[in-house]
């Protein structure tokens, strides 16, 4: 018998091999936001959205990068949207902090928190063309009607200078109940 961490699983079950599995969603293109298109009005990625999710318990990462290429101030809030019923999860976010405008070699202040789902996480910006990036991850999305889930983004601060989240960055995402 084939042993999957945490589940074994007799010749012949590729259900639930398969079910072991991680989906993901990786964005292709780049988005710019600034004053001029959404301010800081939070908006659903138009990549990393529109993610089914049942009913069930799920594990949700994302790995966001973005640019804040000309200044910093702007920085960027998130936040995950969900059209179903759920449980407004608790995710660990993880990347530099609020006020750091340090370059990222050299971050000042970094954040390690727990937010609920549905509320804002800001995170700093150091202005050049390389990445910034953060990870939020949930291990008890509980979902109670099924719906879409999405990363909604918003500048933290209004600027006509342009906040832009990059290619490559995912959700990974599976159900684990």
């Amino acid at each position: 018998m084939a042993i999957i961490p945490g589940k074994p699983v007799t010749p012949g079950a590729l259900d639930d091999l398969e079910a072991r599995i991680p989906l993901s969603v990786v964005k292709g293109t780049a988005t710019d936001r600034s004053s001029a298109t959404t301010g800081t009005t939070y908006v659903a990625d138009p990549e990393l959205s529109g993610i089914a999710l049942g009913v069930g318990t799920w594990w949700v990462k994302l790995l966001i990068f973005w640019t804040t290429p000309t200044t910093n101030t702007q920085r960027i809030k998130t936040t995950w949207t969900f059209s179903g019923s759920w449980n407004n999860p608790i995710r660990a976010c993880i990347g530099p902090g609020a006020t750091n405008t340090a370059a990222r070699t050299d971050v000042a202040t970094t954040q390690f928190n727990g937010v609920p789902a549905a509320s804002d996480v800001s995170y700093g910006s150091a202005a050049s063309t390389g990445f910034n990036c953060a990870t939020e991850e949930s291990f008890t999305v509980v979902v109670t009607v099924a719906g879409d889930l999405a990363l909604s983004w918003a500048q933290f601060a209004s600027s006509a200078n342009v906040t832009s989240v990059k290619a490559g960055s995912a959700f990974m995402y599976r159900q684990i109940e």
